[in-house]
């Protein structure tokens, strides 16, 4: 695959890459940067999330000379938000050059002066026509998303008859290369180069057999990267005791990894048993790293945070696997991730929103709150919660309770134990082991919590807590012990998977603090 140097683009550009967080030119990036560097004329079968972007912005940021004061390149996507974003990407990568990037909006100054101008079809026909803008100069003509630029009315014709065809290079970036796409290939661009070199047939690989089920799972276009968190979240409530992410650099990983800690999700190596959570970039490397280890395969979740760029690291990241498989992605990468899945055997099937309680049950909850906050005496649990309170605010703290509770799944969301019956005799106790100690930073007050809130039991449900270093047993009324057992197993403390079973050093005589 070799290096964006080897493929001829300046320094500057590299360290552009470099700040981005992009690192390696993926497989359309080798191919097309040296074609485009050379001025050629060139279709694309690329989405968003495939890194076309990346190829023809630096090929022509490297390619071509400063407008001074109009532009000597447009590029024509399908909506203004798409414009916008791809002027701030583009623009982003401009910064270490001579040249300017810009959207034909409002949130970008004079932007009939930069030197690349990002536009839908009908702004720049509305800007030609007032003359804000001038095409004079301009050199090279992207159509990024050109199958739903080029479907119904075709509005590049004005724009066409403003340019200097003879010098102009065309690039094309679409997926799937439709008939409607080929026919203005074929009168507009004659000579151009498609990249992969199958993207000319009629685009319908299949794979030879079904590999299984990739779950998809929608976000905003805007930083779909703060979905980390709430991704991590929801696979660990499944049967799941381990989350491996994958990312395409080091510094989106190191930024999720800031962001899960910001929120008490312990981030480590594929196959560390004390973190719930794993950052993978090697496929290969990682997968030989948790196979080695002692984890059971089916309770582990992979999740693509990055959409793979092509077929080959799609497979690598999650052929081969038992478990649960995700990748995230935003409405525009679909096509992309719709493509590749096809061809790598795996069927898309995008997972549901949670859906909120019945509003009913919403009532009954709010209900038991208030009557526990005017008859329950909360002192015992307010001194529980100081520390959590020194790093949130009430109302989350408050929030995060609700969450457990209505996840212990009792009726009205409470979650609370049933009562045990009053037989007039002392009751039965057990001891439980729980594989988190001090070293994890675990204390009395953090399992007293963890039980109270995973089951709902009472305080003076619980006996003695002994915390040892790397394990802690607690003795709890036998008669909810398989309870805290199934709530507890999986869960995580302190930002460690936790393992709990009954202690088998025996059975306590009674109850002790």
């Amino acid at each position: 695959m070799g290096s964006f140097e080897e493929l001829g683009l300046g320094a500057e550009l590299v360290e552009a890459l470099l700040a981005e967080g992009i690192e390696e030119p993926s497989p359309l990036q080798s191919d097309a940067i040296p074609v485009l560097l050379r001025g050629n004329p060139a279709v694309l079968r690329a989405g968003p999330g495939a890194g076309a972007m990346v190829a023809y912005g630096t090929a022509l940021l490297d390619r071509l000379d400063s407008g001074e004061g109009q532009p000597v390149a447009v590029v024509l996507v399908p909506t203004r938000d798409v414009a916008a974003q791809v002027a701030r990407s583009m623009g982003r990568l401009a910064m270490g050059s001579a040249l300017r990037c810009a959207g034909l909006d409002s949130a970008f100054a004079l932007p009939g002066h930069a030197d690349i101008l990002v536009a839908t079809p009908s702004d720049l026909e509305r800007a030609i026509r007032s003359a804000e803008v001038k095409l004079d100069r301009v050199r090279a003509l992207v159509l990024d998303g050109a199958g739903p630029l080029l479907e119904g009315t075709d509005r590049t014709g004005i724009i066409l008859e403003a340019l200097d065809s003879t010098e102009l290079q065309g690039i094309v970036v679409a997926d799937p290369i439709t008939p409607t796409v080929r026919q203005w290939v074929d009168e507009h661009l004659r000579r151009a180069v498609f990249l992969p070199a199958e993207a000319t047939g009629e685009d319908r690989a299949q794979a030879p057999v079904e590999r299984g089920v990739l779950g998809l799972q929608l976000v905003k276009e805007s930083a779909p990267h703060r979905q980390v968190v709430s991704t991590v979240a929801r696979l660990l409530e499944e049967p799941v005791h381990h989350v491996l992410l994958f990312f395409r650099s080091e510094d989106r990983a190191a930024d999720a990894a800031d962001l899960l800690g910001l929120h008490g999700y312990l981030a480590g190596s594929p196959g560390d048993p004390t973190t719930p959570v794993w950052l993978g970039l090697d496929p290969l490397a990682d997968r030989q790293d948790v196979e080695a280890s002692t984890i059971d395969p089916d309770r582990v979740a992979t999740v693509s945070l990055d959409p793979p760029l092509e077929v080959d690291i799609l497979d690598r990241r999650h052929g081969g696997r038992t478990g649960r498989h995700v990748c995230v992605a935003t409405p525009r990468e679909i096509p992309h991730l719709r493509r590749i899945a096809r061809e790598a055997g795996y069927r898309l099937e995008e997972l549901p929103e949670p859906s909120p309680p019945p509003a009913g049950e919403v009532e009954t909850f709010r209900d038991e709150l208030e009557q526990a906050l005017e008859a329950e005496d909360l002192g015992a649990y307010m001194a529980l919660l100081d520390p959590l309170l020194e790093r949130w605010t009430g109302a989350e703290v408050a929030a995060a309770l609700a969450a457990l509770l209505r996840r212990g799944g009792a009726r009205g969301g409470t979650g609370a134990a049933a009562p045990q019956a009053d037989t007039g005799r002392p009751p039965a106790w057990t001891r439980l082991f729980l594989s988190v100690g001090s070293r994890d930073g675990a204390g009395p007050g953090d399992l007293l919590g963890a039980i109270t809130g995973e089951v709902g039991l009472q305080g003076d449900q619980v006996g003695r807590i002994d915390v040892k270093d790397t394990y802690t047993r607690v003795e709890v009324q036998a008669a909810f012990a398989p309870q805290v057992i199934e709530a507890l197993n999986g869960t995580t403390i302190k930002g460690r998977s936790v393992r709990v079973d009954y202690d088998r050093g025996g059975t306590p005589g009674g109850k002790g603090r």
